[in-house]
């Protein structure tokens, strides 16, 4: 057999190698994308610059009230909020797209003791009981048990204050705005500071993950944003508080797919606060873990019937782009598309134009891949004309390999002196993939993170693709397209690593592929086979002009033979006699 015609195998793999790369960081690291600017830097705790919290005076002992809960519905949420502190009882999202197995929709709120409710008021410097008893203004109190209401308004009076607090639904989807007036009721100054969060509690069980699974869409995470960051942290992470200021626009906790955000509205706020603590079980095997995100504003001395104002905004509900920045204050860097984001975010707008058209969020993952492929086609034909000419050299680069074996200088100053004499960039296959690398690891972040996937069917058994393939058609069907694509993919590797590489890689990558979701994998193998025909296609393109031959076999024949020989249409080509050869000829007969 030829040995030109022998498979190399790949670099057209080389961003699949990173991309296993990538998976198996995530596995073993926590998950954290190595790509992303977001990533938290490695700062301790920050000292407290403003004064010490406020040692609230213990509220006497007093029997428990009976809880009443008031209700805030639009067509994306239905909100019950308890008249304990108008902290958040349930939080359950309307949309088809959210519905749970169970038939009702997907419940955000997942604390129950009063204390850790979210959008709860807690205020530094003035004794309020965990389940204090606020009343609501009596005129929309009716209306608000009905479910009719666009805003409810409670009190609260004690210790010397009255704290007024006013929640409204707000225009754009999944906003809750949160205004709060404390007026000093005492004949002495007051000082105070009005403390705002979200809490959120993950059993240990929905994080649990297997070797080659992906990260569980349930593993979360504390945010703040503060100045020009963004802090990430994992709950292994948060086990010591930590705190981040000035300058903080919101806090807020996050998984997968959706968040529980508090931004400062008026103005930044001082400091945020981030922590995780296990709950229940054993210290060794706990039985879930309860995550703290809360936005601290700043002191304030409030004068003898002085009064204050703190207005924040709550959105609780899918990491959606467009919602969020409907929602503004920075919301949107919630959302984490890695180090190419401005890329990703691109590809979102398109993939969901595209869904808009075709009605299919599968199809329409088909057909951004085919777009994807036909915009980088260019680099994909340069990247393979450089592979075939260095694949025309593969003889003259084993002669040398055999002749300087023992002489590792040499044989690079022969290599190089090789590719001077021919023309040939060393690079030129690889470089065209590697321009191609941002648009791959921003179309990966865009899928994996994709709210719109979620709950979304494709076809047959596909009813979810933001859940894995439930028979692993896909994975496996990936594992066979590489297996095909390694074999016809050149490589100037030894047969050893090319054998090796031409099983290993195929099921490494079924592997990973396993548990992702499965749009995640239907993006691979869509890519995988337009990558095929392209090769095919560029392959043939490049026979059929001559290219495969070395450079100079066009202008002479015995070049072409020390080199090894290359296809037969290369050969005929440079047994051609030139035209300035047919005219000495006839000139000879004449």
């Amino acid at each position: 057999m030829d040995e030109t015609r022998k498979p190399f195998g790949s670099v057209m793999l080389l961003p699949l190698l990173m991309l296993g790369g990538l998976l198996l960081y995530q596995n073993f690291s926590g998950g954290e994308n190595p790509f992303s600017p977001s990533a938290p830097a490695k700062k301790g705790v920050k000292a407290e610059r403003n004064p010490p919290p406020l040692a609230a005076a213990k509220a006497p002992a007093q029997p428990k009230p009976s809880e009443q809960l008031y209700r805030l519905e639009t067509p994306e949420f239905r909100a019950l909020i308890s008249s304990y502190n108008t902290g958040l009882r349930s939080y359950r999202l309307q949309n088809e797209q959210f519905r749970e197995l169970k038939g009702g929709g997907k419940e955000l709120v997942t604390t129950e003791r009063e204390r850790y409710l979210p959008l709860r008021v807690e205020v530094d410097g003035v004794a309020l009981p965990e389940a204090a008893e606020w009343k609501i203004d009596p005129s929309a109190a009716s209306s608000a048990q009905a479910g009719d209401a666009r805003s409810l308004r409670f009190v609260w009076e004690g210790d010397g204050v009255r704290i007024q607090r006013t929640l409204q639904v707000g225009k754009g989807p999944y906003q809750l705005w949160s205004t709060l007036h404390i007026t000093n009721l005492g004949k002495s100054k007051r000082t105070l500071r009005v403390r705002m969060g979200t809490y959120h509690y993950v059993p240990r069980k929905s994080e649990e993950g297997g070797f080659f699974a992906s990260r569980s869409p349930a593993i979360s995470q504390g945010l703040c944003r503060h100045g020009e960051d963004t802090v990430r942290k994992e709950r292994k992470d948060l086990m010591a508080k930590h705190g981040y200021g000035p300058k903080v626009q919101f806090v807020g906790i996050e998984n997968a797919y959706f968040a529980n955000l508090v931004a400062a509205t008026d103005k930044p706020a001082a400091r945020c606060q981030l922590q995780s603590s296990e709950r229940g079980g054993t210290a060794k095997e706990p039985d879930g873990s309860l995550f703290e995100s809360v936005l601290l504003y700043p002191y304030v001395t409030l004068e003898p019937g002085s009064a204050q104002t703190f207005r924040s905004l709550a959105y609780v509900g899918p990491k959606d782009l467009d919602a969020l920045k409907a929602a503004g204050h920075h919301l949107p860097k919630a959302v984490d598309l890695g180090f190419f984001s401005w890329i990703a975010e691109y590809l979102v707008r398109l993939l969901r134009l595209i869904q808009s058209l075709v009605g299919n969020w599968g199809l329409a993952i088909i057909l951004l891949t085919v777009l994807v492929k036909l915009v980088l086609y260019p680099l994909t034909e340069k990247s393979f004309q450089s592979m075939a000419r260095m694949r025309a050299l593969k003889p003259e680069m084993d002669r040398l390999n055999e002749l300087y074996k023992d002489d590792r200088e040499k044989k690079g100053a022969a290599m190089m002196e090789l590719y001077r004499k021919h023309k040939i960039n060393p690079l030129g296959g690889c470089l065209p993939s590697l321009l191609q690398l941002p648009v791959w690891f921003a179309l990966y972040a865009s899928l994996s993170t994709n709210v719109e996937l979620y709950h979304a069917p494709f076809t047959l058994w596909w009813g979810d693709l933001s859940s894995p393939d439930p028979y692993f058609v896909l994975p496996l069907f990936l594992g066979v397209l590489m297996f095909f694509q390694q074999k016809m993919t050149p490589t100037t590797m030894d047969p050893a690593q090319a054998k090796v590489m031409l099983y290993l890689m195929p099921v490494m990558i079924t592997a990973f592929m396993l548990f992702l979701p499965a749009g995640l994998c239907l993006y691979m193998v869509t890519n995988s086979a337009l990558s095929m025909a392209q090769q095919k296609f560029i392959h043939y393109r490049v026979e059929r002009l001559g290219a495969v031959a070395s450079p100079e076999a066009s202008s002479s024949a015995g070049d072409s033979s020390a080199t090894g020989g290359s296809s037969r249409e290369s050969a005929k080509l440079a047994s051609r006699p030139k035209v300035g050869q047919h005219r000495r000829h006839r000139r000879g007969r004449a």
